[in-house]
C-alpha cells in the first residue's frame, strides 16, 4: 500500500510538471492568458499524452508487478502454513505412538511416548541407552520443525500492510506451538541432557528452537 501510493503521487507529480512546463513554455511564446483557440488545447492535449502515456504506461506495469508479487507472497504463506501443520499433526502422532519396548518393564510398554516421557523426566524410570536416541532423534526432528517455523513468522512479518502491525500475527504463531509443545520439549531436553542436544542439532536450529519453544530448558 506505501508503495502504491509513493507510485501514485509520483504520477501526479509527474502530471503536474508536464501541465506547468507547457503553460511557461505559452507564457515565455507571449501568451498572458489562457488560450481559446482549439488547436491551441488540441496541442496541449498532444503534448500532454505524449508525457503521460509512458508513466501510465509504467505506472500500469508496476501495478501488475506488485499484483504477481503479492499472488505469490500469499501462496507461499499458505504452503508454509499447510506444510506446518502436516508436520504438526505428525508431531502428535509420534508423541501418542506406542513404545514398544521392554526397557521399563511391562508396565510402560505400549504406553504413549509422552507418557514415557513424562516419567522419565520425574525419575519415575530411569533413562536407558534406547530411550535416549529415540527421545535426541526426535528432539532433533523438532529442531527442524521450528527452524521451519520462525521462517514462516518472518514472512508473516513481510505481509503487505498499511501498517507496520504484522507482529502480533507472528507472537501468535509463537503462543500456539510454546502452549502445545514447550513443555514436553523442556522435559526431553532434560533427559538426554542439554550438550547432548546442543552437539545433535545446528546452530540456527538451536535458536529457533529456543525462540519458538520458550529457551527454556527447566520448564
Amino acid at each position: 500500500m506505501r508503495n502504491f501510493r509513493f507510485a501514485f503521487l509520483a504520477f501526479i507529480a509527474v502530471s503536474a510538471v508536464a501541465a506547468v512546463s507547457y503553460f511557461l513554455s505559452m507564457h515565455a511564446g507571449g501568451s498572458a492568458r489562457i488560450s481559446s483557440n482549439t488547436q491551441d488545447w488540441g496541442g496541449f492535449g498532444s503534448y500532454i499524452g505524449g508525457i503521460l502515456a509512458p508513466a501510465a504506461s509504467l505506472l500500469a506495469g508496476y501495478m501488475v508487478y506488485k499484483s504477481f508479487a503479492s499472488n505469490a507472497y500469499q501462496q507461499k504463506l499458505l504452503l508454509a502454513r499447510e506444510s506446518l501443520s502436516r508436520l504438526d499433526v505428525e508431531l502428535e502422532k509420534k508423541l501418542q505412538t506406542p513404545f514398544n519396548n521392554i526397557c521399563f518393564g511391562d508396565e510402560y510398554y505400549g504406553r504413549p511416548l509422552r507418557d514415557v516421557v513424562d516419567a522419565l523426566s520425574n525419575n519415575v524410570i530411569t533413562t536407558t541407552e534406547v530411550s535416549s536416541k529415540l527421545i535426541l532423534s526426535l528432539l532433533h526432528n523438532i529442531a527442524i520443525l521450528a527452524n521451519s517455523i520462525r521462517y514462516y513468522i518472518g514472512l508473516l512479518g513481510g505481509l503487505p500492510s498499511a501498517e507496520k502491525d504484522n507482529h502480533w500475527l507472528g507472537e501468535l504463531e509463537k503462543i500456539y506451538w510454546i502452549e502445545k509443545y514447550s513443555a514436553v520439549c523442556s522435559r526431553m531436553v532434560r533427559i538426554v541432557g542439554q550438550s547432548a542436544f546442543e552437539n545433535k542439532v545446528s546452530t540456527e536450529q538451536l535458536r529457533s528452537f529456543k525462540l519458538i519453544l520458550g529457551g527454556e530448558y527447566g520448564l
